[in-house]
């Protein structure tokens, strides 16, 4: 419950702040262009905050349905094709993803 609450309250603030300024910050969190990306309607900031997560976050950082989220969801192309590219990175190198992550961090 305490998280929703601290979602909401994340997304009030950078609505407050301006979704496009806070998507333009260098330092904006992944979380928050999460955030962005699943709770607004307008196609501009969603397309802004989907290709920002994209060129910006690295390949480990996103996960499978965050990238079939954004092909879902953005109708840009070329947003369409970066995820597609990363989503076929991951598959092709499961090692290299999420789950791999984790069998890397239980080997140690």
């Amino acid at each position: 419950m305490s998280s929703i609450l601290d979602d909401q309250l994340r997304l009030m603030a950078l609505k407050q702040y301006g979704l496009i300024k806070s998507i333009k910050t260098p330092d904006i969190s992944y979380a928050d262009l999460k955030l962005i990306l699943k709770n607004t309607e307008n196609e501009t900031i969603k397309e802004l905050a989907a290709e920002k997560l994209l060129k910006e976050t690295g390949i480990y950082d996103l996960y499978e349905v965050d990238l079939k989220f954004i092909l879902k969801n953005i109708e840009n192309e070329t947003i369409k094709q970066l995820a597609t590219e990363k989503l076929q990175y991951l598959k092709a190198h499961p090692r290299l993803g999420w789950s791999g992550y984790l069998a890397r961090a239980h080997r140690k």
